[in-house]
């Protein structure tokens, strides 16, 4: 009986090359004879080189989907999978590194580097705002420095031919392998002869940020080699904590401490909120500790419509001396409230669950 190889890898049939690579990368890795040391282990790591081997291949998967059957022909002759019944001996050679061995094959690393190859470098700018401008979102000047070619000097490195990059063929027990560094000459630039210029940019900055948060500014960052692109400019943003407001994600906390006269009779109290004042109602019998939510209060939602909530906590704020009229006072309430008994049940006196 044929094997089962989109089985093998776990993928479906209708599957894009794409999964299928993706599949093989992960299951591969699992059973790698240096990472898994289960019986039957190598073995598993032969079928699924070989289901890879021809479905990589569109014309060996195609005649594998027509008919069935897995075309062995070509399996370690040249094609997708060929050469990897050696890789029981990469660890060795690659100094144990398997995602690396991986990535070269499957153009992780080297592949994204020589993608940025025809920019120049990104920089980073931090930013510090306070709650009341994340709240409302504002315009921020700032200065950095970047390079710029100086068109008077500037010329193409002749290490790299203006690429940024330099080519290093490394040979192994699998045959040569191609491995793509910066170049130690321009240092990844492209170019000999840059200047570093100081630049002024006005960064808007929206509303409802939060720390942690950054804003691209494309083509800010340093000159690309000639002919290439500059890099950008990525501004990292951090929201200065409050005197008094604690913030979770657009809502808003506060503490306030009132005399306890006030939480028995009840008020009406004015209370600051992000830019502004609002009113807060506080009935009468309230109890410490009770927290109020004032509608709509909060910071924008950066993701979403509407703006978060503000949330108040009262404190009773009770006085450490009276008056000997307060005391008096104190005394007649206490008498008329029956809570002038000295000894009571303890059971009365704890808090329940």
């Amino acid at each position: 009986m044929s094997q089962d190889l989109y089985g093998t890898l776990g993928v479906s049939k209708d599957a894009s090359a794409s999964e299928i690579k993706s599949a093989y990368r992960k299951i591969a890795r699992k059973y790698h004879p240096d990472v898994n040391k289960e019986a039957g282990a190598e073995a598993k790591f032969k079928d699924i080189q070989k289901a890879y081997a021809i479905l990589s291949d569109s014309q060996r998967k195609q005649r594998y989907d027509q008919f069935g059957v897995a075309d062995d022909s070509a399996a370690g002759s040249g094609g997708p999978g060929a050469g990897f019944e050696g890789f029981e001996g990469f660890s060795g050679n690659f100094g144990g590194n398997f995602e690396d061995i991986f990535d070269t094959f499957f153009g992780g690393s080297s592949r994204s580097q020589s993608s940025r190859s025809s920019s120049g470098e990104d920089l980073r700018f931090d930013l510090t705002i306070t709650l009341e401008e994340a709240a409302i979102g504002v315009d921020k000047d700032i200065e950095f420095y970047h390079l710029e070619n100086d068109s008077g000097s500037a010329k193409k490195c002749s290490e790299c031919n203006g690429l940024g990059q330099v080519k290093v063929v490394q040979r192994t027990m699998l045959g040569s392998f191609q491995q793509i560094s910066t170049c130690p000459v321009c240092k990844g630039r492209g170019v000999i002869g840059q200047k570093k210029v100081k630049k002024k940019l006005t960064i808007t900055i929206p509303a409802g940020i939060e720390s942690g948060n950054q804003l691209r500014v494309s083509n800010e960052g340093n000159a690309g080699p000639i002919g290439g692109s500059a890099g950008d400019l990525y501004v990292f943003i951090t929201v200065k904590e409050h005197d008094y407001f604690q913030r979770d994600g657009s809502d808003i906390y506060i503490t306030l401490e009132l005399p306890f006269t006030q939480l028995i009779l009840g008020c009406t109290i004015d209370i600051p909120v992000l830019n502004g004042e609002a009113t807060l109602k506080v009935p009468s019998g309230t109890q410490t500790d009770t927290r109020f939510r004032v509608k709509s209060k909060g910071l924008p939602r950066i993701q979403g419509y509407g703006k978060g909530d503000m949330y108040v906590k009262v404190i009773a704020l009770f006085p450490k001396q009276l008056s000997s009229k307060e005391k008096k006072l104190v005394e007649e309430f206490q008498i008329l409230r029956g809570d002038e008994k000295t000894t009571r049940n303890i059971e009365d006196c704890i808090v329940k669950r």
